[in-house]
């Protein structure tokens, strides 16, 4: 079960940014950085970490479309 949500959360990501247009400087690697802490923490089998990394990633990209 929480394989699936890091992989919801991994797919709103990747949605959000195909969809973002412009992205303020530095926004975008520091995501992408996000992404692969993510993904490395889920195939070493820590999800609750990977969810902890998704989950503030959406709340930070939410934010910032919120100020935009």
């Amino acid at each position: 079960m929480t394989d699936d949500l890091v992989a919801i959360n991994i797919q709103k990501i990747e949605n959000a940014m195909a969809t973002a247009g412009e992205m303020p400087t530095g926004m975008e690697a520091a995501i992408n950085e996000h992404l692969n802490r993510a993904r490395a923490a889920r195939a070493s089998g820590n999800n609750a970490e990977a969810i902890a990394i998704t989950s503030k990633v959406l709340e930070q990209m939410e934010e910032a479309e919120k100020r935009a």
